[in-house]
């Protein structure tokens, strides 16, 4: 599921799977075609990924079908450009707070290669496309996603605005991503993602997005936090981003060194 096939599939409100790969392991890439994946997302706010190794990770999960979302850095239209280059298949933007970074980051995704002075002025309905471009742009992004993290209090209270922010082809943003870490913090109750307050706060943003006709997702980013998935999947999310590949790896070994020691009667 890649290009405009996941995008509709988000605007369509279907439930999309899949996980944070960390490891650029060619092994890794096999191992993930086994899983039934629909897309994979990579982190390059906080993964140290070697740019040409995620190029050739955005490329290689592409051509199996498999969309590659990519989180950059900041809220730089820079930095989305220069992702697409690498060939993500969707933008994850962190820690969106104002409408103008969103304004910018459509732009970026969504009316790529355009820049400067006249896609300002598009961007703000001073200046009307030509028909001849309009078609050209639609066309050259009609395989790229928008999402945005949203992580803090004017974040969610600013989300109504940021779904507003329209596109030559429909709706600028794709969909939200809850970042479960970032939220409880600046919240004021740091991974206590267990609690009633916390459950209540990210159960609620999901229901209000998906109320309004947007895909939203939790990243639960963090060990065993399989029972947070499913709290959110019960509230509604079809963004389903699910641990990653380290985590797993973690939650598994732990288990199984566990069932060893016990078998050996160690406790």
């Amino acid at each position: 599921m890649v290009g405009k096939e996941f995008r509709d599939a988000l605007r369509s409100g279907k439930t999309v799977y899949g996980t944070l790969i960390t490891s650029t392991s060619p092994k890794m890439f096999e191992v993930t075609l086994s899983l039934g994946l629909d897309y994979v997302f990579l982190c390059s706010e906080h993964v140290a990924y070697n740019p040409e190794t995620l190029g050739w990770m955005c490329r290689a999960y592409k051509a199996a079908g498999i969309n590659p979302v990519v989180r950059i850095l900041e809220p730089s239209p820079f930095l989305a450009t220069q992702a697409l280059d690498a060939g993500a298949g969707a933008i994850l933007v962190p820690y969106v707070e104002n409408v103008e970074d969103v304004q910018a980051m459509v732009g970026a995704v969504k009316y790529r290669p355009l820049k400067g002075r006249k896609l300002k002025r598009i961007l703000s309905g001073d200046e009307q496309p030509s028909a001849q471009l309009e078609r050209y742009l639609k066309d050259y992004n009609r395989d790229h996603t928008l999402l945005l993290n949203i992580e803090s209090p004017t974040g969610v209270s600013n989300m109504e605005q940021f779904l507003c922010v329209p596109s030559l082809d429909g709706p600028g943003v794709d969909g939200i991503v809850i970042g479960p870490h970032d939220l409880s913090t600046s919240y004021g109750m740091p991974e206590d993602f267990r609690s009633r307050d916390f459950l209540d706060l990210s159960c609620g943003i999901i229901r209000k997005t998906r109320a309004g006709g947007v895909s939203v997702g939790c990243h639960g980013g963090s060990r065993g936090s399989l029972d947070l998935q499913i709290e959110w999947a019960k509230a509604g999310a079809n963004i389903i981003l699910h641990s990653s590949d380290m985590f797993l790896f973690a939650d598994r070994m732990h288990d199984d060194l566990q069932c060893i020691r016990a078998a050996k009667g160690e406790q």
